[in-house]
């Protein structure tokens, strides 16, 4: 066994293969690396990384001094086929700009193109993004849906927001502090009564950890800065049981909210959310006037 009790298998002629060990960095405060994941950095010859720069941060604050090689998802085949060659005669790090490598990162393809090598994989799990955003939640769940990035495009990003607000479990996504203004706006569209947990700079020295509706975050985040995880409650799945509304109030109101370009659909989340009626109940009447 090595020294961080892992058994090494041996290959032809007796000589040791290496090891991958994907390492999770700090997400912002570097006081956040385990003494485990500081012992590997520091033993490695090797430490693959997304970005050699933000990587290099994390070495010299751990006094390390491993070559670094850079893997992304514009890497060449040719990379990655040096790096697993690298894996047959000693062990490397890979680690991403922070956070787990493989989650929401191209390390998942090092990860398996090694595996599929014959080369011992372990991880040495530390910090997430996403878990310390959920665990700030408040929210109550046994399960959860991850849908990482919110895309960069206006259509994809209100479909993937759509099938946000149908979740009925929690969901957690990430976005950009140029582009959370207008995610936060197009979740407005369909769901401004939900409940969210937006987590600004997580860990890091101006975190915020705030709490509302969709409606009321669209006021308070007018100029984001820094990298923001959203936390999103889950959809209701009771059927109101105490509120009624009649068909002439839920078309009186839907014309209120319409926006241009919204879909049917989408209008029907949104005076659901507002009257507190199920969204079926809602799209069947719209489009009964349709």
């Amino acid at each position: 066994a090595d020294r961080y009790g892992f058994v090494m298998r041996p290959r032809a002629g007796g000589l040791r293969m290496g090891t991958l060990y994907v390492v999770a960095t700090p997400i912002g405060n570097l006081g956040d690396i385990s003494i485990r994941a500081s012992e590997v950095i520091k033993s490695v010859p090797v430490v693959v990384a997304e970005d050699t720069r933000v990587a290099r941060r994390l070495i010299t604050y751990l006094e390390a001094s491993p070559r670094l090689l850079s893997f992304h998802r514009h890497s060449r085949e040719s990379t990655l086929e040096r790096i697993v060659a690298l894996l047959a005669e000693s062990d490397v790090a890979l680690v991403s700009d922070a956070g787990t490598p493989g989650v929401n990162d191209p390390g998942a393809e090092l990860v398996s193109r090694a595996a599929a090598a014959g080369v011992s994989v372990t991880a040495l799990p530390g910090p997430s993004a996403i878990i310390a955003a959920l665990s700030v939640s408040g929210f109550n769940f046994n399960e959860f849906m991850s849908f990482g990035y919110l895309p960069a495009s206006n259509s994809k990003r209100r479909r993937r927001i759509a099938e946000i607000a149908d979740c009925r479990t929690v969901a957690v996504c990430f976005e950009a502090p140029h582009r959370v203004v207008k995610a936060l706006s197009d979740m407005a569209e369909v769901m401004p009564c939900r409940r969210i947990v937006v987590c600004r700079e997580l860990t890091k020295m101006h975190e915020e950890i705030w709490r509302g509706t969709v409606a009321d975050a669209m006021s308070h985040f007018v100029s984001p800065r820094g990298e923001f995880v959203i936390v999103v409650a889950p959809a209701d799945s009771a059927e109101p049981e105490s509120r009624s509304h009649s068909g002439e109030e839920i078309l009186t109101v839907a014309d209120s909210l319409r926006r241009d370009g919204m879909s049917t659909r989408a209008l029907a989340s949104v005076v659901a959310e507002r009257l507190g009626l199920s969204k079926r109940e809602v799209y069947q009447a719209l489009i009964k006037r349709e």
